[in-house]
């Protein structure tokens, strides 16, 4: 893939309408082209202004009164005169699926094949960390969470190791204001869970908003074990999708550990070159406070 067919279907890339093989092959590209990383990282932060922009216009909001009237006529609509006819024509069908659905369980336990032992011919090698992935594990070919993942540990390199960021970071609290009430008080939870679990063993360099490659990160930065820590949290781009899973290992970048859960709209990344079971330890130490602090920001956006 080129330069020119990278950018026919960027679009389609950030929307996540191309298919698995294409998508490997854009981020073969983008591995390899900063212009390409620049160009989609200026049309991720152009969609997303766009996005807030309609999403907060007055224009593109449903009138209350209309809403109200909408509700309600569809109410009588469907529940009105015939709402007897209705209910006990429905108590008819449920009856019929019911008595459907016995015959099949019978059936089934009159036909049911005796069971036989299976050996699992692809089994997990749990010898290598002796950590237990969850049922829930993330997709780690997701489109977007792959790239959200490159971008981490570029922030990790560039913002926690190098102090290389070409925009100057802004507060959580502002961050809060502009971007997501999430960000507030992130630092706070994140310190305060890690100190729960491991004591004076944990100690805290610095906490801000950052961005790095068009992406924007709750990013906060702790010393653990005489290693430098970071804990990343973006606003996932399928917002309207959300999702809750473990922390687990998810991946190993350029001598970096990373692992890595999802709560409600965003995701959340720990990366340090700590062993890959102590780095994990960190993630799984902070994921419950965090699925927490999010949850509760999101009741009250």
């Amino acid at each position: 893939m080129n330069c020119k067919d990278f950018k026919e279907i960027a679009d389609s890339y950030l929307s996540n309408e191309l298919l698995v093989e294409t998508n490997h092959e854009v981020l073969q590209h983008l591995e390899n082209c900063a212009n390409c990383r620049r160009e989609l990282g200026a049309r991720r932060e152009l969609r997303a202004s766009l996005r807030s922009a309609v999403k907060n216009s007055l224009h593109s909001r449903i009138n209350p009164a209309f809403a109200y009237k909408l509700k309600t006529d569809l109410r009588q609509k469907t529940f009105g005169k015939n709402h007897a006819w209705n209910f006990f024509g429905s108590k008819a069908v449920f009856a019929s699926l019911f008595a459907v659905m016995i015959l099949a369980v019978a059936f089934g336990l009159i036909w049911r094949k005796p069971e036989t032992n299976t050996v699992n011919l692809n089994p997990v090698d749990t010898n290598k960390t002796n950590i237990n992935l969850p049922n829930n594990s993330l997709n780690y070919q997701r489109a977007d969470f792959v790239e959200a993942r490159k971008d981490a540990v570029d922030d990790h390199k560039n913002c926690a190791l190098t102090h290389n960021l070409k925009e100057k970071p802004i507060s959580l609290d502002e961050a809060a204001k502009l971007y997501g009430t999430a960000n507030k008080g992130f630092d706070k939870t994140v310190i305060e869970a890690l100190r729960e679990g491991f004591g004076d063993n944990v100690k805290f360099i610095k906490a801000h908003f950052c961005l790095i490659n068009g992406r924007r990160f709750a990013h906060v930065v702790v010393e653990f074990q005489k290693k430098v820590v970071s804990v990343l949290m973006t606003k996932r781009e399928n917002a309207d999708e959300t999702n809750n899973s473990d922390a687990i290992s998810c991946q190993t970048a350029d001598g970096l550990q990373i692992a890595c859960f999802e709560s409600g709209n965003y995701s959340i990344f720990v990366i340090s070159d700590l062993p890959e079971t102590d780095n994990l330890l960190v993630a799984r130490t902070i994921s419950l406070s965090i699925k927490k602090h999010i949850g509760k920001s999101e009741k009250t956006a």
